[in-house]
């Protein structure tokens, strides 16, 4: 199966919603856009797009309220109520993207855990990617993480940090200046 470019609908999507008549597209539109902007974890963007979806639109449209309420959870970090409102019956527009939403916060969660724990409790880790605590458990060891049975701790293996771009260095800094204030004069 493809895989699908999320990044480019997005942008499609954008482009109906400011080629539509009078400005206002199909619900439909509205729908996988938001979904598309929390999916890429553009809170900002998702936050603006709801204010400017009119209020006719939000209420003929339940599935809208739903879907921000999902948004509403990740802009609060409220990782076990975002998988609460994520548990819902979604229409056929948006039920993929949704599902990769899903699939994309557990990640994250994963990711976060690898790096700012040395361990964590079985339960909370079950909280952090909405599963159960013996499939959390599963879970973890399929990241080769470690787990011991009498304390119901996970042991994260930590993930390297992604390669870090240098900062400019002060004479770096210093030879930019001069060289923009050259141009100036």
């Amino acid at each position: 199966m493809a895989e699908v470019n999320y990044n480019k609908i997005g942008e499609e999507l954008e482009k109906q919603e400011l080629d539509a008549p009078n400005g206002v597209p199909p619900a439909h539109v509205y729908e996988q856009l938001l979904t598309i902007y929390l999916l890429q974890n553009d809170l900002t963007g998702a936050k603006f797009l709801w204010k400017r979806i009119p209020g006719s639109a939000k209420t003929a449209n339940p599935e809208l309220g739903q879907i921000w309420e999902v948004g509403q959870h990740l802009w609060q970090r409220d990782l076990p109520a975002v998988y609460t409102s994520l548990n819902h019956e979604w229409s056929p527009t948006v039920k993929d993207i949704m599902k990769a939403l899903h699939e994309r916060v557990r990640q994250r969660a994963v990711e976060l855990v690898a790096r700012a724990y040395t361990s964590i409790s079985a339960d909370d880790f079950a909280q952090l990617v909405g599963m159960g605590a013996e499939a959390a458990v599963v879970a973890a060891k399929s990241h080769g993480w470690g787990y011991d049975e009498p304390t119901r701790m996970i042991l994260p293996i930590p993930t390297p940090p992604e390669p870090h771009t240098p900062t400019p260095s002060e004479e770096q800094l210093r030879r930019l200046a001069d060289y923009v204030s050259f141009l100036e004069n």
